[in-house]
This record gives C-alpha cells, structure tokens and sequence, in this order.
C-alpha cells in the first residue's frame, strides 16, 4: 500500500512539472533562449555545483554572491535543462531567465506646458508645507536609464549603474525612466518644467531595461540587489511581467531586509491577473486613476492591487530636455515612491512608510474593488502621527 501511495506521489510530481515545462515552451517569446536561473542548497559543496554544471554542459554566465543564484548557458532548451535540474536533490529552484517590460505606455506629442494635475490630486501642495523630502534620501529608478542631463534632473543623480551593457550608467536611449524619475523627484521652484512628488530628494538611476523597454529577471534581480546596497530608501519599479519568480521574490525581500521600501506598477491590461513584483505582499502595489479620480481604462486591479494613484495623461520629463505626456501604472508608481520619500525624510522606517501610505489613501470610488485602500493623499500621510 506505502509503494502504491509513493508511486502515485511521483506520478503527480511528474505531471507538475511537465504543466510547467510545457508552459514555459508556450511562453518561448517571453524567455531567453538557452539561459537558466538556479540556485542550490546552502550546504551544497562547490565541487559537487561544479560537477553538476559540467555533466550537463552547463556554462556559468553569471553568479551571485549576495542572494546566492547563478545564471547558466545550456546548450539544451529551457524546457530540457529544467526537467534535469529540477529533479536535482541539491537544487533550492530553477526557471527560465524571464523577459521583463516596462508597463506599457501611451506616449504622445512633447509638451512644454508646466500643468500637472498628479500632485493636486494627492495633495502634495499640502505635503510641500510640512517637508520637500531630503538630498539624503534617494530614490531608485530601475528602469531604462535617465537622461543624465535633462535640466529638471541633472543635479539630482546619486551614481546608479547600467545592468544593460554592465557599465555606469550614460542615459537613457528610451525616455521611460527618465519620464518616471520626473514624476517622483524632478527639480522645482527652478522656473523651469514641472515639480516632482519629492522634489529635494535624489535619484538613484539603475538600468535595467534596454532600449525596446525590454530587460531579463536577472538584471532586474541585480538592478533591485544594488539599489538596497546603495542605501536607497525607496525603489520604483514600473515595470513587470506575468511571472511569480523565486528570484525576483528574494530580491524584493532582500532590499526590504535592507530598509528600502518597493513601489511598483500594476500593469496595464485592465485584468485582475498579478503582475510581478507588484503583487508580492512586500511591495506597494499601484493602479492608476485618471484627473477625474476614476480608475484609469487601462489599469489592472483586484484584491492584490494596495492604492491608486495617478496615472493618465502625465507630463514628466522626457528626452532630448523635453517634457512629455505618457499614461500606465508605471506613471502612477511614481507618485507613490515620491511620497515614500518624504515620508522617509520624516525618520520614517519602510514598515511605518507602507502602513501610513495606505492607512492615509482617499477610500475614492473602486475601494475595496479595484484596490484596497484607496487614492494616496500626501497632505494626510506626512501629517499622520505628528499632531
């Protein structure tokens, strides 16, 4: 009876994993061909790591000593390298090297008109009164680059790295990040484009993305990995992808163990279908709301999604010193990580951070339907708890 009830254990385990693997062949666009993401057993010798690798003519792109994954080229296809390092006994997990994007934008002509209704929306105004946020709070933007030169944010770059072509980073060749850096901490009182939601703060550029808006999980993972190491206070991320990583997972615990609060975008596929990392209970989960406090047509939502904010028709910087209009959720995290910064600038820890965001949102139309607690209010969240 024991054996019938092993066998039958077995036979399920197989079929699991050959529903994962087939699904991993559906998905071939969405992954790097021929990479792999492993990681072993703490107590695993190196020599016997060695020797597995070398059995399965494994070639090591790539490891990491902080959280402990190794990136892999195998000469067979993902689906074939999986199944044999999977059933490993040494083996913590293993998936594909996943392709991430930025949360699609809806880009339209440059403006050079200073009308934003984003900070009036969340009453940041209001906030500005009590604190601007600090220059020693930093801010990273994981994303495609900034344009290091833009007037609106020249002066606020803190370093950053390029996890792209594996240098410092020079600029951004897509104009997403740096239309998110402008949301959350662009110059004001400058005379010059718009205000950030944490104008004093400083901005940590990480890129992770490419050009297309287009980056794999490990330079995302490596991208979140520096951030905290760099002592960022807040990292947005407005980028994402279907896919619930045990990497990406352990990154975002990583930079919270750190102090570093993780904001990021919910996708625009007006789905309640999670998108990663935002709906990992680590990390704020953003949908977007349009001027009118509405949500936004494209955004995603449910039970997952933590607060709104504004995401529709947003001018922020843009390339070329430019300014320009963009919409998705990875406009609307932004607001949310700028209010994270000054609330930082306050003395606040990462724990207190979340739990003021959503404790103070507007319970606006959608509450406890399309997100849990509502719209951000800044004016409100600086002020909780200093009566």
């Amino acid at each position: 009876m024991i054996w019938i009830i092993g066998l039958l254990v077995v036979i399920l385990a197989c079929a699991a994993l050959w529903r994962y693997v087939r699904s991993i062949g559906d998905e071939s666009d969405e992954i790097v061909p021929n990479q792999l993401i492993v990681q072993f057993h703490a107590d695993t010798a190196s020599n016997r790591i060695a020797e597995i690798h070398k059995d399965r003519q494994c070639e090591v792109l790539l490891t990491d000593d902080t959280i402990g994954f190794v990136l892999l080229r195998t000469k067979q296809s993902v689906e074939q390298a999986l199944q044999t390092y999977l059933k490993l006994v040494e083996i913590d997990y293993a998936e594909p090297n996943y392709r991430f994007h930025a949360l699609d934008v809806t880009p339209n002509d440059p403006h050079f008109s200073t009308y934003q209704y984003g900070p009036q929306l969340i009453h940041a105004p209001e906030a500005w009164e009590l604190t601007t946020s600090s220059t020693d709070i930093r801010i990273a933007i994981v994303d495609t680059g900034i344009q290091t030169d833009h007037p609106d944010l020249s002066d606020k770059l803190a370093g950053g790295y390029d996890f792209v072509s594996n240098g410092p980073v020079q600029s951004d060749p897509n104009g997403h990040g740096t239309h998110v850096a402008g949301i959350a901490a662009a110059v004001t009182n400058n005379r010059l484009g718009i205000a950030g939601i944490a104008p004093a703060a400083s901005i940590l550029p990480v890129r992770v993305l490419d050009q297309s808006g287009t980056g794999t999980l490990d330079q995302v993972a490596r991208g979140i990995i520096f951030a905290a190491q760099q002592g960022a206070q807040v990292i947005n991320l407005s980028l994402g992808a279907p896919y619930n990583s045990n990497l990406l997972q352990r990154a975002i615990t990583y930079a919270c163990s750190l102090g570093a609060v993780v904001v990021a975008g919910v996708g625009n596929d007006n789905s309640r279908t999670p998108i990663y990392p935002a709906a990992y209970s680590d990390v704020i989960a953003v949908a977007a709301v349009n001027e009118h406090d509405r949500k936004s047509i494209f955004s995603n939502y449910g039970e997952w999604v933590d607060v709104a904010a504004p995401g529709s028709e947003i001018l922020s910087t843009f390339l070329n010193g430019n300014y320009a209009y963009l919409s998705g959720t990875s406009m609307a995290a932004p607001h949310v990580a700028g209010l994270a910064a000054l609330l930082a600038s306050q003395g606040r820890r990462n724990e207190e951070i979340r739990s003021v965001i959503v404790s103070t949102a507007d319970p606006i139309l959608g509450t406890g339907m399309h997100w849990v607690y509502g719209r951000i209010n800044a004016n409100r969240a600086v002020r909780s708890g200093k009566d």
